[in-house]
């Protein structure tokens, strides 16, 4: 069979509703670049290997994390509990400057924050860096992790927050 040219934007249009049912863990990423914080949330994290056990984000380039990722020595990725949902709301809605005015943060001895209470907290050292479109790629070597005991994840699916149980 085959198949006719589709437009670009009905690829695009068609791209974006296959997205949609692809479920995605919820994070929020963070990093400092020494005189201020920086954090997004995103379903844009995967595991990319385990030797060495790293990570890859996927960031957008106007992002304003990209600044300090690009000058840091280290980043962070809480995965959210599915408790966070109102939190992640609040988080993404706020200007970057007062994100950090809510939620509990710990701060690691680089200065990178991260979310007491999140499922796990992984802490990476910035490594190479991709671009491609809109995005730059951004592999972390983990260097440590912090744990809850609880696996009860927020996850993002067809435009909601969702939780596995």
């Amino acid at each position: 069979m085959r198949m006719s040219a589709v437009p670009a934007d009905q690829v695009a249009a068609d791209f974006r509703l296959a997205m949609r049912r692809l479920a995605g863990g919820v994070t929020v990423v963070t990093a400092s670049d020494g005189v201020r914080r920086y954090g997004m949330t995103m379903t844009a994290v995967m595991s990319l290997a385990m030797e060495p056990p790293s990570l890859v984000l996927a960031v957008n380039r106007n992002a304003s994390i990209i600044q300090a990722l690009t000058v840091g020595r280290e980043f962070g990725v809480n995965l959210l509990h599915h408790s966070h949902e109102g939190f992640c709301q609040r988080f993404s809605a706020l200007p970057s400057d007062e994100r950090f005015t809510i939620g509990d943060w710990e701060y690691t001895p680089e200065g990178t924050p991260y979310l007491s209470g999140a499922g796990a907290a992984i802490f990476c050292r910035v490594g190479p860096m991709y671009d491609f479109g809109t995005h730059r790629l951004v592999i972390g070597t983990v260097e440590h992790s912090v744990l809850r005991d609880e696996i009860d994840p927020l996850i993002h699916l067809d435009g909601r927050y969702r939780q596995t149980r």
